[in-house]
């Protein structure tokens, strides 16, 4: 049913007006899909604003039936050089009584010719993030499953990752056959992800999973992205998955629908939840 209607959001998002695509903060906070990033890197003319809703089904503690949490999400993220971006992301989760997850990090492109032009991965950007977390006043709820026995009242996590994004586009025409340049392109990045989860009870575990993503831009610059992260079968209830579309109108907003099954901390769960949110661009002049 939910992936039903994505698919007739995207159809009437196709037929909307045309825009300008433009690299937009992740769910999880640092410019790319998802929960998961890329290797692009926010311009320093810019701050990128991101803010949306999404359901949310957590385990409950002592065996109680699953309850399900509404999420209100805030992230913005800055480039502070052509080279390093700054983000910052606060969800509020709420089902009666109202918890606050804050994550902040940064991101560095090591690259973008690292490897040589003329080979099949030339021009292929490679960059390196890591961010710091804190789910406040969790008691009664499992991360992901993590804590379903003991009680856990604050959650603290870090992560880290390395990412390397490539925008695949045939040489000798710069465009796809099947639409018009520069709309119509595929951009693919593999990376790996650690991810720590430490409770204040003196519980914690931690991930080192590889991860893939995709992003589609077709007519319009209709994009399609895709994400997966391995499964760590002792945190998690399946693989990372999500899927979304995303429309910009004009050259500084792009309105977002998808499903994921990651936790608000990035773990992964057994059911796909659906989300949507507004991004915005706010050039940096209009403070000047």
């Amino acid at each position: 049913m939910k992936l039903s209607l994505l698919v007739l959001l995207s159809a009437a998002m196709l037929a909307a007006g045309a825009g300008s695509a433009f690299a937009v903060p992740s769910l999880a906070g640092p410019t790319g899909l998802v929960m998961l990033p890329t290797a692009d890197i926010a311009p320093s003319t810019e701050w990128q604003i991101g803010i949306g809703h999404r359901s949310f089904e957590v385990a409950q503690m002592y065996g109680a039936e699953n309850i399900d949490v509404s999420i209100w999400a805030l992230s913005g993220v800055k480039g502070v050089a052509d080279d390093a971006e700054l983000w910052i992301a606060f969800q509020r989760a709420t089902n009666g009584e109202d918890r606050n997850i804050w994550e902040y990090g940064a991101k560095y492109l090591i690259g973008e010719n690292l490897l040589p032009r003329g080979s099949l991965l030339g021009g292929t950007k490679v960059a390196v993030g890591a961010s710091l977390g804190r789910w406040s006043d969790a008691l009664g709820f499992s991360a992901a499953g993590m804590y379903d026995t003991i009680a856990v009242t604050d959650v603290e996590t870090l992560r880290a990752y390395l990412v390397a994004t490539k925008q695949f586009m045939p040489t000798y025409t710069g465009e796809w056959p099947w639409g018009e340049a520069p709309g119509t392109r595929i951009v693919g990045s593999a990376g790996v992800m650690y991810l720590r989860v430490d409770a204040d009870n003196g519980g914690g575990d931690s991930l080192l999973r590889p991860f893939l993503g995709v992003q589609c831009y077709g007519r319009r610059n209709l994009e399609l992205l895709a994400e997966y992260r391995f499964k760590d079968s002792d945190l998690e209830d399946d693989a990372l998955f999500s899927i979304a579309i995303r429309k910009p109108w004009g050259t500084s907003t792009n309105l977002e629908i998808g499903l994921t099954n990651a936790s608000p901390i990035g773990l992964a769960t057994g059911d796909q939840d659906m989300y949507v949110r507004l991004t915005y661009a706010w050039p940096t002049a209009a403070y000047q």
